[in-house]
């Protein structure tokens, strides 16, 4: 069978692996560039550990960065690099702007986080998520999970999260019949996946390997706001805890 369009495999499937986008240099000095602002110290919007666990988990040490771009020049070049930019924006059929940068750590130990589909956050469509792996990722150490075909399904509804393998506290409720499929990639891939596609990951079950991953969200130039029931947005799962504790108190 002949190698199939990018975009025929992103329209299939709801999402496209490009191998080989950055060099193995180019992802190593990302990983160094990034560990180094994450020893600097906390960060705006950081997320990811349990307080209460303390040195027990290792997100606490390792949290969440997002939206790098106002205050790190590496993160506001990158996102703007056309072998990102410009494939994001073939794959939708628009011109892409930015919405959201993240720097994921997913240190040994690590949890991941429960599958759900970005447009349960961020409520715009076209949506589309620019995974770049920085370092090789395996089942072993939480490689990406996606629901094939699942962009065709529509948004899903939303549930609490296991805690102790997600580290937010909402998933989607999985459609009947869904299968998970691991995507294997090597430090310098990158994986683009539409806002309605799946996704999410396990934990790091490794004792020495990181697996980190720099993340860019991109909306069409002509997106449109999502309507959808509130059941089908993460601030839902918080509201239901926030009422639950009301009971309880």
């Amino acid at each position: 069978m002949a190698n199939l369009d990018p975009k025929t495999v992103y329209d299939r499937d709801g999402f496209y692996v490009a191998r080989g986008v950055f060099t193995p240099a180019e992802a190593q000095t990302l990983r160094e560039h990034f560990m180094r602002r994450r020893a600097e110290g906390p960060k705006p919007g950081d997320l990811g550990g349990n307080p209460k666990s303390g040195e027990k988990d290792p997100l606490n040490a390792y949290p969440r960065m997002i939206n790098m771009h106002p205050w790190d020049e590496t993160t506001n070049t990158l996102w703007q690099d056309p072998r990102l930019k410009d494939l994001a924006a073939k794959l939708v059929g628009d011109a892409v702007e930015l919405k959201q940068t993240m720097l994921y750590f997913k240190p040994p130990g690590g949890r991941g986080q429960g599958l759900h589909q970005d447009c349960q956050y961020i409520q715009q469509k076209p949506l589309i998520g620019v995974w770049v792996a920085l370092d090789d990722c395996d089942a072993a150490n939480g490689q990406m999970v996606v629901v094939p075909g699942s962009h065709k399904l529509g948004l899903q509804e939303v549930t609490s999260a296991d805690e102790s393998k997600s580290f937010v506290g909402g998933q989607t409720v999985l459609p009947e019949g869904c299968r998970e499929a691991g995507v294997p990639m090597a430090a310098g891939d990158v994986l683009f996946f539409d806002g309605f596609t799946i996704h999410g990951s396990y934990n790091n079950t490794t004792a020495d390997r990181f697996r980190r991953s720099f993340i860019v969200h991109y909306v069409g130039a002509h997106a449109e706001k999502l309507v959808a029931d509130e059941k089908k947005h993460m601030s839902y799962v918080r509201k239901q805890v926030l009422e639950k504790q009301k009971v309880g108190a």
